[in-house]
């Protein structure tokens, strides 16, 4: 008993496996790596008859090296073992089929066009706005001015006529910042509604939009008793409708040169994220995961900058988290 919950340990590897999820590897076509680790990959693919019998979708497929041990064949078993108890959610990345005959093992789940949301956020982060009203009201007066005749003066008074309800300004720091977004709208003569998700800038609305969705599906884990132990937004992935699709790369990221990741006794752990009863007391529970998504709105709310800034992971960093 942790904290009034009482908690079962379940061995993964105990879990069952449902075959209905096989699928045949001679039917995937593989393209480029989307993520590599020391003894995995991710990779995306099109696979064949994967939902209908004449249709091709785009998959992302993770699979071993053959460096990979017995441990790590294990490890991904159990993951696919998890995602098939799991079932389907809008907010995690869903398992669509596997390869579990044959070598290398293979794991088919959905693909997320836009990538993770910690390379978005940063992406975005020149771009950023605080309400699409205000990048609506200010693509409108750029595009007025832009198709407007040149300005002429009144011989009577000497001012300059202005179409009615536009402003001239001298642009700030701000408007400097966003005039690149506007100026696509001004080329392409579209609105934002119609643009690809991708192009469109980031506002407040995206980051609660974002915060709402994660939130929801770290319940669905919760819901199946499972712990996620790695929530933070380089593990959440971005698709179609800004929707966003909690996932673990776990095998195929490469955490020996990854900075988020901190040498800890004889494993690499993803310190600034950790709940200190996990770092200390190597406890894993609901209210860890609770931390972490906190940390995560942290990195969500400035725009992709990592936690706990210009502070190194050392003996004043654990002396801090334990006060």
């Amino acid at each position: 008993e942790i904290n009034g919950n009482n908690y079962v340990y379940i061995d993964r590897t105990q879990l069952p496996y449902d075959h209905k999820w096989e699928f045949p590897r001679n039917r995937l076509s593989f393209g480029k790596t989307l993520g590599a680790g020391a003894f995995g990959k991710v990779v995306e693919a099109t696979a064949y008859g994967l939902i209908k019998s004449d249709a091709a979708m785009t998959v992302a497929v993770k699979m071993l090296k053959p460096s990979a041990h017995l441990t790590e064949r294990e490890a991904l078993m159990s993951e696919l073992k998890v995602l098939s108890y799991l079932g389907n959610h809008m907010n995690i990345v869903n398992l669509l089929g596997a390869c579990p005959v044959g070598r290398p093992t293979l794991v088919i789940t959905e693909y997320c066009c836009y990538g993770d949301l910690l390379n978005f956020l940063r992406r975005k982060r020149d771009s950023f706005i605080f309400s699409k009203q205000e990048e609506q009201a200010e693509a409108a007066l750029y595009k007025n001015l832009l198709h407007s005749t040149e300005p002429s003066c009144d011989s009577s008074n000497e001012y300059m006529d202005i179409k009615p309800g536009v402003s001239y300004v001298v642009p700030t720091k701000t408007d400097k910042r966003r005039s690149a977004r506007i100026d696509l709208y001004i080329e392409r003569d579209v609105t934002p509604a119609i643009m690809e998700d991708d192009e469109l800038v980031l506002d407040l609305d995206d980051l609660l939009s974002f915060s709402y969705q994660v939130a929801k599906g770290m319940a669905f884990f919760a819901s199946k008793n499972c712990i996620h132990r790695d929530l933070a937004a380089r593990n959440i992935f971005l698709n179609h409708g800004r929707i966003t699709k909690i996932c673990d790369f776990g095998l195929a990221r490469d955490i020996r040169n990854d900075s988020n990741y901190v040498v800890k006794g004889n494993a690499r752990l993803p310190v600034k994220w950790m709940a200190p009863e996990s770092i200390f007391s190597c406890v894993y529970t609901f209210e860890s995961d609770v931390w972490s998504y906190g940390i995560f709105l942290w990195e969500l709310f400035s725009l992709g900058s990592s936690p706990y800034p210009g502070m190194p992971v050392d003996s004043k960093f654990y002396k801090m988290i334990k006060e």
